[in-house]
């Protein structure tokens, strides 16, 4: 018999983000520490999309095991999937506040 499979709740997921944002954006990385997405990094809508895609692409390929896991920086799929959500946050934090395209 298979395990009983369930989709999340709203609450469920709103707390998993919250949880990942708040881990990652503390411990920073090896680019940037904490707050620095914002200064350090090219602050573009491009760039973080960019970013978000290509961590997503690349726990993808971890996933189906195109790629090693964990990468040369230690990272696996799930840490790639985390860093998607809070990259797709930093473009859409500067959408809302109608940051100006650099």
């Amino acid at each position: 018999m298979s395990e009983q499979i369930y989709a999340p709740s709203v609450a469920e997921l709103a707390k998993a983000a919250a949880e990942i944002t708040s881990r990652i954006l503390a411990n920073g990385s090896a680019k940037s520490a904490f707050g620095e997405w914002l200064t350090k990094d090219k602050p573009t809508y491009d760039y973080h999309i960019c970013r978000a895609i290509r961590h997503a692409v690349t726990a993808q390929m971890q996933i189906h095991l195109n790629e090693p896991q964990p990468d040369q920086n230690g990272e696996t799929a799930t840490d790639h999937l985390e860093r998607t959500i809070v990259r797709a946050l930093f473009a859409w934090f500067q959408l809302q506040r109608k940051m100006p395209r650099l």
